[in-house]
């Protein structure tokens, strides 16, 4: 099992070339991203061939899935148009051109070896604006670029003069990621992409001092009627930082969930981390439940979801947690702004 380090934080603020060229080269494949999206977006793509019928992009126009380009501009200008039950289903979508404001709270609590771990626990909220650009004329294809911002109000940080733990908050580190996804008639959806961690926290107890990068795939299928299953693994390399000590770790997010009336989604998404390093796992246990309701023509899906930890840091780490998350369905008036008539 991995060891809990004690050591301070460096206070070096000399400059790092290698950390300023990772960053040009991350801002030089972010332009190419958003190039090829605009392109894309530019380039004629009929739905229709000359007999009328539909094209290869899109032959089929499956209910409850945005895969048209009437239900795209429904989704763009006014997403409070949907049902509720049609909004459940795309926001399962990990592809879903549906623009998002999520806020994710958790309260996680700890254990371990060390004394007082059984004592500490954290509380943190996540905003992600997800903010999709179409690529297609009717949805099915996808640009991503999303940040998580972490709101920190409390979080355990070692105390190595006094022993024990200190309460910290602040913002921590924000995670991104850039992908492209595209959904198939058949329910298949894939994307790809990258995604990294900027050391921005603003309590160097809350940082983990690095640049870290790296690749994200998903496979996924989705049936509107009844469900979906995904496989979503993750990595991350340190590239740059004044942290040191290397970090790798992978992360394995499991999805599945069931479609009930009244646009209820009961559903389980445990993610598995492995930490290369220091040859850890940590596994959880989790089964969530999730509703979309409308305040007005505003649509907000309410998740709430537990999760137990069956394998974690025998020193210190994660034994239970429960997440409450808020996500307003916005019109996406980013890129109606940049591509909107």
């Amino acid at each position: 099992m991995s060891k809990v380090n004690w050591r301070a934080i460096s206070d070096s603020k000399g400059e790092n070339p290698l950390m300023i060229s990772l960053i040009l080269r991350t801002a030089l494949v972010a332009s190419a991203l958003a190039a090829t999206a605009q392109i894309a977006h530019a380039q004629s793509n009929p739905l229709l061939d000359a007999d009328g019928a539909r094209s290869v992009f899109n032959e089929v126009d499956n209910p409850g899935q945005i895969d048209h380009p009437e239900e795209l501009d429904e989704a763009q200008d006014t997403p409070g148009a949907l049902s509720a039950d049609d909004l459940s289903s795309e926001l399962a979508n990990p592809n879903s051109p549906l623009a998002k404001l999520s806020f994710d709270t958790a309260y996680t609590a700890f254990d371990g070896n060390l004394p007082g771990a059984g004592n500490e626990y954290s509380v943190a909220t996540v905003f992600q604006p997800i903010f999709p650009f179409p690529l297609s004329d009717d949805g099915t294809l996808n640009f991503f670029a999303r940040p998580g911002i972490p709101l920190i109000w409390r979080s355990p940080a070692g105390n190595a003069t006094a022993g024990g733990f200190d309460g910290v908050a602040g913002v921590g580190d924000i995670g991104f990621d850039a992908a492209i996804g595209k959904s198939f008639d058949s329910g298949l959806i894939l994307v790809g992409g990258v995604q990294g961690t900027l050391p921005t926290a603003t309590d160097g107890r809350l940082t983990g001092g690095q640049f870290r990068l790296g690749p994200e795939a998903l496979a996924a299928y989705l049936d509107p009627a009844t469900g979906y299953v995904a496989f979503f693994p993750q990595h991350q390399w340190n590239v740059a930082g004044w942290r040191d000590g290397q970090h790798s770790a992978s992360v394995f997010e499991f999805n599945a969930g069931a479609f009930l009336p009244d646009a209820f989604t009961i559903f389980t998404n445990p993610k598995i981390r492995y930490d290369w390093v220091d040859e850890q796992w940590t596994v959880p246990l989790n089964l969530g439940v999730r509703k979309v309701v409308k305040i007005g023509d505003l649509p907000i899906q309410v998740q709430l979801k537990a999760d137990y930890f069956v394998e974690q840091d025998d020193a210190f780490g994660e034994d239970w947690a429960v997440t409450l998350n808020f996500t307003p369905i916005v019109p996406n008036f980013i890129y109606n702004a940049l591509f909107g008539d």
